[in-house]
């Protein structure tokens, strides 16, 4: 029995890092998920300078609704056009949007998503083309 205790710990300890890296990748997987299909029926997306904060405008009933996706602590926020901010995803250390600027008709937006969960982490990077973007530029 005392031969197995090692083997029963390196066990538990695999285990612990599986379920941590499952739970980092289930973040990922949310979090990247929920940004691309926001994005994929903007009408227009500005990105700041620093790649960190990106608004967006979706057209609902003829009228342009402002959107703004941004991290606060390890949380995914968005922005409500009635000022509330909802979280989207935990566990997120960084995300960053290129390029920066004004997203012309036709463009494609990178995002990039970092998460860690129980020491364990997990990066991707994804493109979105949103499909409702003027090729004149909304005012």
């Amino acid at each position: 029995m005392a031969a197995l205790l090692p083997f029963l710990q390196f066990m538990a300890q695999g285990w612990e890092e599986g379920a941590g890296r499952a739970e980092a990748q289930q973040h990922l997987r949310i979090a990247m998920e929920e940004v691309l299909h926001e994005l994929l029926y903007a009408c227009r997306v500005e990105v700041d300078a620093a790649g960190k904060n990106l608004t967006y405008y979706k057209k609902i009933a003829g009228e342009e609704k402002r959107y703004r996706l941004y991290t606060s602590g390890r949380q995914l926020l968005l922005r409500l056009p009635e000022g509330v901010s909802v979280p989207l995803a935990a566990c997120v250390d960084s995300l960053s949007f290129a390029p920066a600027g004004r997203l012309a008709a036709g463009g494609v937006l990178t995002v990039a998503l970092e998460v860690s969960e129980a020491g364990q982490k997990a990066v991707v990077r994804s493109a979105v083309r949103p499909r409702n973007l003027s090729a004149g530029g909304v005012p």
